[in-house]
Parts: structure tokens; C-alpha cells; sequence
């Protein structure tokens, strides 16, 4: 049995019903997506490992994937079928109105210029078309540990707690990661709220002897604490939202980009 293995037994035996973020955001993305389909920031793969089968499954579909990020080497490793380009998501290479569905996974923590890249989105959504969005809340405690310890710190965490390479650990900036700021970027880029919010996360995984245990344990105790309404801000760590487009033109002009795929 591996670690994480041993982890969620541990975890289910405590409530069967917690469920990482990324599973919640995998199943709503599963039941939105259509069509033609934008991953901005789409990195080494565009779902979790663990969820790849869900994927082919989309894919098998007619779904049609698109990826984009402005990391070249992480697209260079990319094994994840469909065309992909690099590319910032301030200035996106596609007409408007390209896709049917845009999603963006752990991409918000990281933008320097939200409201640009928002705008973006939007311009290269159809009319009709979802926007999904996971990513870090600002306000829970971890997001303001993050912004005061430096960014190497951030690295050295992620490689020795989750065992993934420090290349793929990038800066943070939390310029839209609220609910609110969320919901007035997208309402004022030619979109309506459709539902979401805060996401309760797992506990921490610490896989150290001494520490595993009570990690768990004091993750569980959070999760409780998160359904007072004192407390939900800073204790739920992640934000999963959906936007419809509703308008056909983008608030500050169409954009003269041409590649479509």
C-alpha cells in the first residue's frame, strides 16, 4: 500500500464522503464540457492522472480539445491528445467566439492581470458557452503563508509534501481568487454567475512519521469548523465557479488574432 493510498483509507474511515477539489472539478467539467473545448493553461496534462480514463471518455465523445500555456517545456511534455499553442492568456491566439467550453485549473493563483485575461476568456467563448474555473481562494490561511515566504520555499514544500518536481510550482499572486472578485471580473466581461463557490478541501497529507496521523486529524477538525459562516472564508482553500457567455461582443473590442486550430 503507498502513502497515499494509506492516506485515504485513513481519511475515508474518518467521513467516506470527502473528495479532493480536483474530483469535484473533473465531475463538473465532465457534465459541462461540449464541443470545442479551450484548456487555458493547460499545462502537462489537462486532468489529474488519476482521472485520465475520464478524459478519453470526453474525448471518445467529439469533444475537441485545445491547450494552451505560456510554459513551453510543459508543452513539450504534454501527452494529452489535441493541438495545443504557446501563449500567454492576455493575448490569445484565437478568433472570437471559438469555443463552446474554456476551463481553467489552477491558472487564476498565477495571474499578474486577471481582469485582461478574463476579458480574453470571454472574447474567445461562444455565446452560450461555460466558462469553469478552479483555483485557490485568497483568503484561506495557506494563501497568506504562500505570500509571505518566497517563492523557493514554495518549491521545496511541493517537492518534499507532494513529491512533484519544482518546475511546475510557479508564482503566486492572488489578484482574483475571491468569490467576489471572481464573479464582478466575469459579470463585467460579457458573463453571468451560473453556481459555484468555496470547496472544502481533503487534510493535509504529511507523509512523515509523527506527523501523518495528526495531520489528518486536525484537517478533519478544519472541515468542520469551515460550516460556521464566521469561518467558511478562510477555511474552505479552494474556488470552483461557472460562467455563461451571454453577450456577443467583449467589453474593450474584438481582438485581431486568427489561429483557430
Amino acid at each position: 500500500m503507498t502513502s497515499w493510498e494509506r492516506y485515504w483509507r485513513v481519511v475515508h474511515t474518518s467521513n467516506r464522503t470527502i473528495r479532493s477539489p480536483f474530483d469535484i472539478f473533473v465531475d463538473r467539467l465532465a457534465v459541462r464540457v461540449r464541443g470545442r473545448w479551450l484548456d487555458a493553461g493547460c499545462g502537462r496534462q489537462s486532468l489529474p492522472q488519476w482521472r485520465s480514463d475520464e478524459l478519453h471518455r470526453i474525448l471518445g465523445g467529439g469533444v475537441m480539445l485545445f491547450g494552451c500555456d505560456a510554459d513551453l517545456l510543459a508543452l513539450t511534455e504534454r501527452r494529452d491528445p489535441g493541438p495545443v499553442c504557446g501563449a500567454t492568456l492576455d493575448e490569445l491566439p484565437f478568433r472570437d467566439a471559438s469555443f463552446d467550453f474554456v476551463s481553467a485549473n489552477m491558472v487564476f493563483e498565477h495571474l499578474v492581470n486577471p481582469q485582461i485575461t478574463v476579458r480574453e476568456l470571454a472574447r474567445v467563448t461562444k455565446p452560450g458557452g461555460r466558462l469553469l474555473v478552479h483555483t485557490v481562494n485568497g483568503l484561506h490561511y495557506v494563501s497568506w503563508m504562500a505570500r509571505l515566504t518566497p517563492y523557493r520555499f514554495h518549491q521545496w514544500i511541493v517537492e518534499r509534501v507532494e513529491r512533484r518536481a519544482g518546475k511546475d510550482v510557479y508564482p503566486t499572486q492572488y489578484r482574483a481568487n475571491t468569490v467576489g472578485r471572481l464573479r464582478r471580473l466575469f459579470e463585467g466581461s460579457g458573463c453571468r454567475f451560473v453556481d459555484g463557490g468555496l470547496v472544502d478541501g481533503p487534510p493535509l497529507y504529511l507523509p512523515y512519521r509523527g506527523l501523518f496521523n495528526v495531520a489528518i486529524r486536525v484537517g478533519l477538525l478544519e472541515r468542520r469548523l469551515a460550516r460556521l459562516p464566521g469561518l467558511r472564508n478562510f477555511l474552505r482553500p479552494n474556488l470552483l465557479m461557472d460562467f455563461e457567455r451571454t453577450c456577443s461582443e467583449t467589453p474593450g473590442g474584438a481582438h485581431p488574432s486568427e489561429w483557430v486550430g
